[in-house]
């Protein structure tokens, strides 16, 4: 397992499922971790943590849609640990569900904010202070469905697909600055967001055994474990890349609930 002493890391949406166990993953190996997070006490509490375990961490309420608080996070970093060497981009999801006909405007335009365009930005103004560290990485956060979308899921997957050819296209322009550029593309991650969806919508309680050809859903910690393989030393020589982690779900194997309503 790679250390990150003296490195200095970003992590976006840090305040629950991926996003936070990547902030622990990062603070158990040495860094130090800024804790954005759209709630400030979900942000709070996780910087809280890493320091209980004995990592240094500190936390800011950070709308990853907003200039204004992206540049107060990394000025946070730059002023508090001396700079930035990783950048984690998590913010995503989405709450709205259609085709691309039943998408409303609105709807689209969220979707693409909170998930396209916060990569965008987030990725504009760290690349700055990671060129002044000599180098660095940047992680985003893409999905499965980025390249095998689901039903009425239209805006979503085509976020989630932008951002696998931005991180293509950003590691091509960054190379010449040392930064790694890579993806992880989640499957079915038994996060907060999904439990309450499963808790809301009968009859998928075991959807992770019929999504995923290993007969389970997989666990944030895991998708967490990635992300600090690939923003490691021991990943060197990989950039560019968009590493699936779902079970084995984009292999091919297609889910029986996929008829039963939205995946």
């Amino acid at each position: 397992m790679s250390d990150y002493t003296d490195k200095v890391v970003l992590v976006t949406a840090a305040g629950a499922g991926i996003g936070r166990e990547c902030a622990l993953e990062f603070g158990r190996r040495g860094a130090a971790v800024v804790v954005g997070e759209l709630n400030e006490e979900l942000a709070i509490q996780t910087a809280a943590d890493i320091a209980e375990s004995g990592g240094s961490a500190i936390a800011t309420q950070m709308d990853a849609t907003n200039v204004p608080d992206i540049q107060r996070a990394l000025a946070l970093a730059e002023s508090t640990y001396g700079g930035l060497d990783v950048l984690v981009n998590v913010c995503g999801g989405t709450r709205y569900f259609g085709t691309i006909e039943q998408a409303t405007e609105e709807e689209w335009s969220i979707t693409i904010d909170t998930n396209l365009n916060t990569v965008y930005r987030c990725s504009k103004y760290a690349i700055p202070l990671l060129r002044k560290r000599g180098g660095g990485v940047i992680i985003n956060t893409s999905s499965v469905a980025g390249v095998l979308p689901g039903s009425s899921n239209a805006a979503y997957a085509a976020a989630k697909g932008a951002i696998n050819t931005l991180t293509q296209a950003m590691a091509l322009d960054c190379a010449v600055d040392k930064i790694r550029v890579n993806a992880i593309m989640p499957g079915m991650m038994l996060s907060p967001r999904i439990l309450g969806w499963i808790e809301n919508n009968p009859g998928f309680e075991n959807m992770g055994e019929q999504f995923c050809v290993m007969g389970r859903a997989g666990n944030p910690e895991e998708a967490a474990k990635l992300v600090g393989f690939l923003a490691s030393d021991d990943a060197s020589y990989i950039t560019g890349a968009l590493v699936p982690i779902d079970g084995g779900y984009s292999a091919g194997k297609q889910a029986d609930l996929m008829d039963k309503g939205h995946t």
